[in-house]
């Protein structure tokens, strides 16, 4: 495969003088194009053929649909190279424009994919809110198979808060639909999830009974990813179990499977596992061995730090087993510096996706949001300019009468002083008497009122 799609260059300028059919056409084979670089794992192709395409589609009215394609496209690259964050991003977008031209089904799984993608960026609660918008996006429009994943999905969020029981009622409902649709993929997904929450309750010989449900039938779908996912798990249950011989053989069997895998993240996490079982089991020269396959495979790609950290930890570990306790010291102070760079690379993603999880939030209650703050802004301008307008009139010149004080309004009357202030302020009177006006009206009072009381 070539390193540039080879009508980009000249693609750009046809895109902007081509008719509406010719358009399309050109934007699906750009798409086809990147997509096919992505399957090929050429990840930087398909990554830089998709921008290009935006870029070309930036100042072209319409072609939402293929905007929306290629966002998608973009969010899946950087989910499979790591960058969660940028996916997000994308994701996102992708789902905003699909909804602006109403394409519900293309936008619930992209809106769910959203809530996935928080949850490793750490936003649970924003994780929790865009699956229950999903959800609802799902039932309005009777997208069943769809409706399941994202319960599967909150099941997930429930089993880390520990709420096992409400999250197996989310499993069952899931289940029941993926039966009726006898629909393998799903029903994996859900053995492995009820697999994760027995473990957790301690139930381990339940726990592994539904593992190895879903990885056969993971291996028997032969989605690659998803296979290597289950055997990752499954192997982390058996060493839990203290049964690493059956953990390296799982680890094994799946890598036979996938040994070409386009998913270095997948694939370095059953390297892992089976490094820790190896290490388990009392072979730590091959558990070293097996750490060198996984960081070999980690050359070409960016980020996974946790996974890379994990590994060091383990061959840390087999060193000093193997007696060599420099080795030892050195690959632990690379894991300390790793996993701080992990910590501090997780709080900044985790800032960035709640920052992300406010603008899903903002954009789905936007136009509601600001038509409220107008009413509120008009309803306290109109306030302020009545206002205003009477203290200008306050303040201007008044003409007052040199003899009885009343003052000539606008339409040429004159008022009391009095009720011509009152009726242009909120000020109010009351009624009194000076101690001038006392001693003249009333002076044999006055006389005898204290004289602190006149002055």
């Amino acid at each position: 495969m070539s390193n540039r799609c080879p009508s980009l260059a000249v693609l750009a300028e046809e895109l902007r003088n081509a008719n509406a059919e010719r358009l399309q056409e050109l934007t699906s084979e750009i798409y086809q194009y990147a997509r096919k670089a992505y399957r090929g794992n050429d990840n930087s192709l398909a990554e830089n053929t998709c921008c290009e395409a935006l870029n070309m589609l930036e100042h072209i009215p319409g072609m939402i649909n293929e905007r929306a394609l290629l966002y998608r496209l973009l969010a899946n690259i950087y989910n499979k190279t790591g960058d969660y964050r940028k996916s997000l991003e994308n994701s996102h977008v992708s789902a905003e424009l699909f909804l602006s031209i109403n394409e519900i089904e293309k936008a619930v799984p992209v809106y769910s994919n959203c809530g996935v993608l928080l949850h490793y960026l750490g936003d649970d609660a924003g994780a929790y809110q865009t699956y229950l918008q999903a959800l609802e996006l799902a039932e309005k429009n009777g997208f069943e198979q769809e409706k399941a994943r994202i319960l599967l999905n909150i099941a997930s969020l429930l089993e880390a808060r520990k709420e096992y029981e409400e999250a197996l009622e989310k499993i069952d409902q899931a289940e029941k639909i993926f039966k009726e649709d006898s629909n393998k993929r799903g029903l994996a997904y859900s053995r492995c999830e009820i697999a994760e929450i027995n473990l957790a309750m301690g139930n381990t010989e339940e726990s592994l009974i539904n593992h190895r449900i879903a990885f056969d039938l993971r291996k028997e779908i032969g989605i690659e990813r998803e296979l290597l996912s289950s055997c990752s798990k499954f192997s982390s249950a058996l060493i839990e179990a203290k049964q690493p011989e059956k953990a390296i053989q799982l680890c094994l069997e799946a890598m036979e499977t996938a040994h070409q895998s386009h998913w270095p993240s997948a694939l370095t996490e059953v390297l892992l596992r089976l490094a820790e079982a190896q290490l388990e089991n009392g072979s730590p020269a091959e558990t070293i061995i097996t750490v060198c396959k996984a960081e070999n495979i980690f050359e070409a790609f960016e980020g996974f730090l946790e996974n890379r950290a994990q590994l060091k930890r383990v061959e840390s570990k087999a060193l000093r087993a193997l007696g060599e306790l420099e080795g030892a010291y050195t690959t632990l102070c690379e894991y300390l510096e790793m996993e701080e760079k992990r910590l501090i690379r997780r709080r900044d993603e985790t800032i960035s996706g709640l920052k992300i999880a406010m603008e899903v939030k903002a954009s789905l209650r936007e136009k509601e949001v600001i038509a409220k703050k107008n009413d509120e802004l008009t309803k306290t301008n109109n306030q302020l300019t009545a206002a205003m307008a009477k203290v200008k009139t306050l303040s201007g010149m008044l003409p007052i009468c040199a003899s009885c004080k009343r003052i000539r309004d606008d339409d040429g009357y004159w008022q009391q002083i009095e009720s011509y202030i009152s009726s242009h302020s909120t000020a109010e009177f009351s009624h009194s008497l000076c101690s001038d006006c006392v001693e003249k009206l009333y002076p044999e009072a006055a006389k005898k009122l204290p004289s602190d009381l006149l002055k």
